[in-house]
């Protein structure tokens, strides 16, 4: 892992979670975190470990994964952590990177000054993240039900 680098606000005005803000609300989320880059294999944070930071994927792609078990394929223009707006509390899974990839992190304590200093670009970024955790959480429920069907397809056929 690479880490420490100030990211410019054009290389932050790209990504969905940041498009609707303001260019100095921009300029103040960029002072906030920094850009960090993994190599393929890299573990990025650990199952269990203290979740005190939101990661924007600014390229490449990683795997949240429990164990073996990948949950989910993240790319460019997603992000994970999100708990973390709330409050640090243990990650509930393991994040890896899959390829060569770029990610700007934003610490909880950091994030939490800049709710407080600025509630419209807080509120920018919380319609993004609840936005983002809908379509999460349709997609899971599509997924559910179509494992009830299948079981029910195959209990159907045993009969």
């Amino acid at each position: 892992m690479d880490t420490g680098h100030v990211p410019t606000p054009t290389l932050l005005e790209k990504h969905p979670l940041l498009v609707h803000l303001a260019p100095e609300q921009l300029t103040r989320m960029a002072r906030a975190g920094e850009i960090e880059s993994y190599n393929p294999g890299e573990a990025i944070v650990a199952e269990g470990s203290l979740g005190d930071a939101l990661f924007l994927i600014l390229s490449g792609q990683v795997a949240v994964h429990k164990g073996p078990q990948t949950f989910a394929t993240l790319t460019g223009g997603e992000f994970f952590g999100e708990m973390s707006l709330v409050e640090p509390a243990p990650r509930s899974a393991s994040v890896t990177a899959m390829s060569a990839t770029f990610l700007f992190r934003l610490p909880h304590d950091q994030l939490r000054d800049l709710i407080s200093d600025d509630p419209n670009a807080a509120s920018v970024l919380l319609v993004q993240v609840v936005k983002t955790l809908s379509e999460r959480l349709r997609r899971a429920n599509q997924m559910l039900s179509s494992v009830d069907l299948l079981a029910d397809w195959l209990a159907g056929s045993m009969v």
